[in-house]
């Protein structure tokens, strides 16, 4: 069952104009707002299968008010309205109890910002090879030590002699140094420069000259190629070794040497 719905007491029609006369006992809002109050008691007290939901009904409800308190602004304002009495409140809207509005929905969580990851270490940095061992540089070449000069330049001439000798076929059985060196110092003493000018062969024209006092065409009969300058020490060793040799076989059977060493005196070649 519904409940009845209450009546409203019937007022008059709101007046149109000025010249609407008053009614007595009645204030101008009554003559105003009397629809609006009996649709908001018909809404607040109508049938439960009509009514509507508690969040329209509040929407509903603020919209009556609002146009109540309008309606009533205008009423007060308008000529020949009572303006020196208190409005009194339209309406007054009690919600029920069990009409309460719905709890709100709970907020929905929010959701947590995920953590940060950790920071990663840096990786290691990779084991270097050890460099590789360099090379030691190579010893600069030295050069060749120059023969060491003999106190007596007569050995170092002889020497040079003597390799040139060989070189140009002369056996090493055949060659004395020291039997040239007898011969070197019995002629001219160990002087290169020597010219003899008193002997049979400077009366003839061919004086002996250099360290083994030989004369110009014997020179030339046994001096090699490169080596022709009579007054050179090494090329007048080199021409009268190879003539001594030619003569007596070897220079240890020349009769200066042989005779030296017997224990006689020198005598010339």
């Amino acid at each position: 069952m519904t409940p009845e719905t209450p009546k409203t007491p019937e007022t008059p029609e709101t007046p149109t104009s000025p010249e609407t006369p008053k009614i007595p006992g009645r204030h101008l809002w009554e003559r105003v707002v009397p629809p609006t109050t009996a649709w908001l008691r018909s809404a607040c007290s109508g049938d439960r299968q009509h009514r509507v939901p508690p969040k329209m009904r509040s929407l509903q409800v603020g919209a009556a008010v609002a146009a109540v308190g309008v309606l009533g602004a205008l009423a007060v304002g308008t000529p020949g309205g009572d303006s020196h009495r208190p409005v009194r409140t339209a309406a007054h809207v009690t919600p029920l109890a069990h009409e309460a509005a719905a709890p709100l929905p709970a907020a929905a969580p929010v959701p947590q910002a995920a953590p940060a990851p950790a920071p990663q270490a840096a990786p290691a940095p990779a084991p270097q090879a050890a460099p590789a061992p360099q090379a030691a540089p190579e010893p600069a070449p030295q050069a060749a030590p120059a023969p060491a000069t003999p106190a007596d330049p007569v050995d170092g001439w002889i020497s040079q002699a003597v390799q040139v000798l060989e070189a140009n076929g002369v056996p090493s059985s055949q060659i004395d140094p020291a039997a040239i060196r007898t011969i070197i110092e019995h002629e001219s003493g160990g002087d290169p420069d020597i010219v003899n000018n008193w002997d049979s062969n400077a009366a003839a024209g061919t004086p002996s000259i250099g360290l083994m006092q030989i004369i110009e065409p014997t020179f030339e009969s046994y001096a090699v190629p490169g080596h022709g300058d009579i007054h050179n020490p090494v090329d007048n060793i080199v021409a009268a070794t190879r003539y001594s040799i030619s003569r007596y076989g070897s220079m240890d059977n020349v009769p200066g040497v042989s005779g030296v060493r017997s224990g006689g005196s020198y005598q010339g070649y």
